[in-house]
């Protein structure tokens, strides 16, 4: 018996399960004042910030592209992403950009800090709360709580369901 099952009775459905990694790892990180993460088995590379180069007509939230060892890489500003504002790109304090595998392709992630790499036990996962339509919530695929913070887990594929197409 899952601990949300006392729910399928109340309800009629169960919540969809957390999208978790296999190995339950998430790197975590901030977008102003908000916690983030991000399946570990995702990240390729963890970057400063520099400046992009920016191309004519980028998709919503692009800042431009980067090479990276030799690839070109989108970079697209999470705040803007996820219905914020934009992060104020100042190589003085420390943004950073999470390059990361969707659906067999690099991209980058500008966040401002990366704060850690955690472990959360299956008890630790969440199902995110019930999404309205355009509500934000279809972006979070579940909440990992960490002693006593709550941090987004994102669901990358539905952060760039057309950007990579």
């Amino acid at each position: 018996m899952t601990d949300l099952a006392f729910l399928e009775g109340v309800s009629g459905a169960m919540p969809p399960p957390v999208k978790a990694s296999v190995t339950n790892q998430f790197v975590t990180f901030t977008c102003g004042d908000r916690a983030f993460g991000v399946d570990i088995m995702s990240v390729r590379e963890i970057r400063s910030w520099s400046p992009t180069l920016e191309l004519p007509r980028q998709p919503r939230g692009a800042t431009g592209v980067l090479d990276i060892r030799g690839s070109i890489v989108q970079v697209y500003d999470l705040g803007v992403m996820i219905g914020g504002q934009g992060i104020a790109r100042n190589s003085n304090i420390g943004q950073v950009v999470l390059v990361v595998s969707i659906r067999d392709q690099d991209v980058g992630i500008l966040v401002d800090s990366v704060s850690d790499i955690i472990f959360a036990d299956g008890e630790d996962l969440r199902p995110a709360p019930a999404s309205n339509a355009g509500g934000g919530l279809d972006l979070v695929s579940g909440l990992a709580k960490i002693e006593s913070r709550l941090i987004a887990i994102l669901d990358l594929d539905a952060l760039f369901p057309s950007a990579l197409s």
